[in-house]
C-alpha cells in the first residue's frame, strides 16, 4: 500500500513518539521521500502543535523537546486551516484513544464529525499500522465491538521500507 501525504506525516510523529532523536538519514531510510519532503512535513506537524522537536548541528539530528501537544499556528488558508485540524485529530487518535472503546471514544471527543469522517480517520491510521478492529457479534450472542491497538515499535518494524511502482 502506497503511503498518502497524510499518512507519510502521520509515520513521522509515529517515529518521534518512541525515539527521542532521530536524524534525515533515518527518517528517509524508513520513508522513500527526500529530506526536502520530511523538513515539510515536520513544518507541517510543528505548525499544528503535535510536535515539538529541534535539529541539533552537533549530533546531526532532530532532538524532541518537548512531547506534550501545543497551540497550533493556523493559517489563514481555510483549506490547510482544516488539514492541519485533520492531522491534529489524527495525532491526537494516536495518543489518547481507548484501546476498549475506540469508537465510544472518538463519538466522544469529536460528536460533531460524521461515522464516515471516523471511518476515514481509523483507515488512515490503519495504512500506518495501527490497528482498529470489528470484531461482530460472536454465535453466543455477545455483540460486536472494536478493538484498538498501537503496532509495536521495538526496532521501528512498522516502517517496511516502501518501494513505489514506476
Amino acid at each position: 500500500m502506497e503511503l498518502t501525504k497524510t499518512s507519510r506525516i502521520l509515520s513521522v510523529f509515529h517515529l518521534f513518539r518512541y525515539c527521542s532523536e532521530v536524524s534525515f538519514r533515518e527518517i528517509t531510510d524508513l520513508l522513500p521521500v527526500s529530506e526536502k519532503t520530511v523538513s515539510r512535513d515536520i513544518l507541517l506537524l510543528r505548525q499544528a502543535g503535535v510536535l515539538h522537536i529541534r535539529y541539533s548541528q552537533k549530533r546531526k539530528a532532530f532532538v524532541l523537546i518537548d512531547a506534550q501537544f501545543h497551540e497550533p499556528e493556523f493559517p489563514e488558508n481555510k483549506t490547510r486551516k482544516l488539514y492541519l485540524e485533520k492531522i491534529i485529530r489524527l495525532c491526537t487518535l494516536m495518543v489518547e484513544m481507548d484501546g476498549a472503546n475506540p469508537v465510544g471514544w472518538y463519538r466522544e471527543h469529536y460528536p460533531a464529525l460524521s461515522d464516515r469522517t471516523r471511518q476515514r480517520d481509523f483507515a488512515e491510521l490503519l495504512k500506518i499500522g495501527y490497528r482498529i478492529r470489528y470484531m461482530p457479534t460472536d454465535p453466543w450472542g455477545e455483540p460486536g465491538h472494536y478493538s484498538y491497538e498501537i503496532p509495536d515499535t521495538y526496532g521501528l518494524e512498522t516502517f517496511e521500507r516502501r518501494s513505489y511502482g514506476s
